[in-house]
């Protein structure tokens, strides 16, 4: 999941940047003048050219490769180490040989980030369709599929179908949960299931570490692992929230009866903070 558009572009164009977008132009155009068999031929093979050429970012952990659907997903991509660096500090610390799950894992920049490191094993959720074809395109293109399971599915306090605003044609961008009634854009149904049920019922192993990104959603997951999160296992959680909303007191309470303490805040942007949640010392 994510909470804003991450549309990365340069006030002004550079004279190969001003060319290359004239000869797409260009080539737009033409392939428009194909008659039905023959556009979706050489369209085909254009579009198949452009997801396999990926681009590579160096980080401290090695370089990571990104599938550029969509300007979002490139500036997701683009800003891996600068949007939210209190996060990739807070990766950088995670104990060798440790589980890190990201729930709403997006594109699934973190994910990777974690998995390269090599002692780390990862289980990613992302219940939006397009996000989670980026994020698997992403681990393959990695060579980190292995490392990284991806979960195309929502966490929340119960098991459910949930409907969320999210269209296949925005690809890496916001998407929210609302009432059908209420949808604004496109609309697509997801299981939502909740952490616990996930440890009971599908026997994923314990995360040692866990993200959550999910805007509307934070407070439900939370619940939804109350179990889980009682566990020794359990040692940090780091979690977007808006700590004046309605719900933020609430998660706050819900980790701190957990055996949690706020180890760290970080601002966000938006209003929203990045907040580390320690285990508590027994000491």
């Amino acid at each position: 999941m994510a909470e804003q558009s991450e549309d990365h572009q340069d006030s002004r164009d550079t004279p190969e940047e001003m060319y290359a977008k004239k000869q797409f132009s260009l080539l737009l155009y033409r392939l428009r003048q194909l008659p039905g068999v023959s556009r979706a031929k050489v369209q085909s093979v254009i579009t198949g050219t452009l997801v396999n050429e990926t681009l590579a970012i160096d980080t401290p952990a090695g370089s990571l490769s990104f599938v550029l659907l969509g300007k979002v997903a490139a500036g997701r991509a683009l800003a891996l180490l600068t949007k939210q660096p209190a996060t990739i500090r807070w990766i950088d610390s995670f104990h060798p040989n440790s589980v890190f799950w990201d729930v709403g894992a997006n594109v699934g920049i973190y994910s990777l980030y974690a998995a390269r490191r090599g002692d780390t094993r990862v289980v990613a959720f992302e219940p939006a369709a397009v996000n989670y074809f980026l994020l698997a395109a992403n681990c393959e293109a990695n060579k980190l599929d292995r490392q990284v399971e991806c979960l195309l599915v929502g966490l929340g306090d119960k098991r459910a179908v949930a409907r969320f605003d999210v269209s296949q044609f925005s690809p890496a961008g916001s998407f929210s949960v609302r009432k059908a009634d209420g949808l604004r854009h496109a609309q697509q149904a997801a299981l939502v299931v909740s952490m616990d049920e996930l440890i009971e019922g599908y026997e994923l192993p314990c995360p040692n570490y866990i993200k959550i990104d999910a805007p509307g959603m934070s407070e439900a997951v939370v619940a939804g692992g109350m179990r889980m999160l009682q566990r020794p296992e359990v040692r940090e959680v780091h979690i977007e929230l808006r700590e004046q909303s309605r719900g933020g007191p609430r998660i706050i309470e819900m980790l701190e009866r957990s055996g949690f303490v706020i180890a760290g805040r970080h601002a966000h942007g938006g209003g929203t903070e990045d907040m580390t949640f320690a285990r508590r010392s027994r000491g």
